[in-house]
């Protein structure tokens, strides 16, 4: 028997069987990273068109609780606390947020007198802060909304929707909250002190060692500029105030002098006098006509008035408008009216972006703080409009909406 074998046959047939392995190997490989790069390519279009879908369906049949105005009228006749409103979704580059706190400002109040629409596209739902946590991330990562996750407790800036339980929100417009800061303070922060934020440094340019008045200086508003002004931008802050208590509380916050309008209805002469007859660079003011007059007295030459607020009303009246603008002139004053909720978000985004950099290290060290007057639980929100309307509040009133959040959140931690 042969027992040889013929090489000459036999290897070029293992080569050629392996070769064919290793063939199809690489067709394999090649066939799954053409589709893995495929599946990258078009995953975002098809993520966003299944949360399109099952937004639409969820918004169905999720509901949630939310204060509605059925017509324009005083607090416990126009309001209502509904428990059957859509619960809204988070689009891409949108966090929506479940509300643990949101604050009151005037503008909600106007709001439910008829006074003030939202802008258009916003939410016709009152309130303009909240604090919570992010219940859903907008699909895709699309932008910032790639820096948060749900269960991350976050402040933010709304052009409506805060009086409910759930808001939907541009991921621009959100803060994180510090570890050392509550839920609770942290809704008395966004709107109130970004608009604070605003009016000295977008608007008003102030620089350090400017002297600034602030208006309505127990205001949730006026207790956030009045710290500000003083602890971030080395101005000196004087105040007016309609109670000795309200004046208290200014000078605590950092006000060189308060004046007590109802008390010392010559407060201008006795601002100048506090200022050598100089004045103020920087008036901040929410009042109106009813100070118009007074305002025009203690401006600086150069100074910028900013007008931000009516709550002295709007029509002028002709003892006060007499010489008005000739004041104005002569000062080479600049009168300059502001306001926060119709703005781009552009605009929101770079005043939140750089009120996140720039302020909250000093929430962070205790040189500022909320202050916080009130809080009201959700269903008293009647109330809560009430007390606002009555100018009695020293600072922030907060509706508690889903207050128990600060506590589930501590015990996940």
């Amino acid at each position: 028997m042969n027992c040889s074998i013929n090489t000459k046959f036999v290897i070029p047939t293992f080569l050629e069987r392996n070769q064919l392995k290793m063939n199809h190997v690489c067709f394999y490989l090649l066939l799954l990273t053409t589709a893995c790069g495929m599946l990258f390519t078009f995953l975002p279009r098809i993520s966003a068109q299944l949360w399109k879908f099952s937004s639409a369906s969820g918004a169905r049949s999720l509901s949630m609780r939310a204060v509605l105005v059925d017509k324009p009228g005083p607090p416990d006749e126009s309001m209502r606390l509904a428990h059957d409103v859509p619960v809204p979704q988070a689009a891409p580059g949108e966090l929506l947020i479940q509300v643990a706190y949101t604050g009151l400002n005037r503008a909600d109040l106007l709001q439910r007198m008829g006074r003030y629409n939202p802008p258009k596209g916003a939410s016709n739902i009152m309130g303009l802060e909240v604090s919570g946590l992010v219940k859903q991330v907008g699909p895709g990562n699309v932008g910032m909304a790639s820096r948060f996750r749900p269960g991350d407790r976050v402040m933010a800036l709304l052009a409506g929707g805060g009086y409910a339980d759930y808001v939907n929100v541009s991921a621009e417009l959100a803060i994180r909250i510090p570890d050392s800061m509550s839920l609770r303070d942290a809704g008395a922060l966004p709107e109130a002190w970004l608009t604070a934020y605003q009016l000295l440094s977008f608007v008003g340019s102030i620089r350090s060692g400017e002297r600034v008045l602030v208006h309505a200086g127990a205001s949730g508003v006026g207790t956030a500029a009045l710290q500000l002004a003083k602890q971030l931008f080395g101005a000196v802050p004087f105040a007016t105030a309609g109670s000795a208590e309200k004046c208290s509380l200014a000078v605590r916050l950092g006000a060189e002098r308060c004046f007590n309008y109802r008390e010392q209805p010559d407060w201008p002469a006795e601002l100048l006098s506090a200022t050598s007859s100089a004045g103020v660079n920087v008036l901040l003011d929410c009042i109106g006509a009813a100070h118009l007059g007074a305002n025009a007295r203690v401006l600086a030459t150069d100074a910028r008035w900013v007008l931000y607020g009516l709550m002295g009303g709007a029509d002028l009246p002709p003892e006060q408008a007499s010489g008005f603008l000739g004041a104005l002139l002569s000062k080479r004053a600049s009168l300059i009216a502001t306001l926060l909720r119709n703005r781009p978000d552009e605009y929101k985004a770079r005043l939140v972006s750089e009120f996140a950099e720039r302020a909250m290290p000093l929430f962070e060290s205790g040189r500022l703080r909320p202050v916080i007057d009130s809080e009201f639980p959700f269903a008293q929100v009647a109330a809560a409009h009430t007390k606002m309307q009555s100018n009695a509040n020293l600072g922030k009133i907060l509706l508690a909406v889903n207050p128990q959040l600060e506590l589930e959140k501590r015990q996940e931690l």
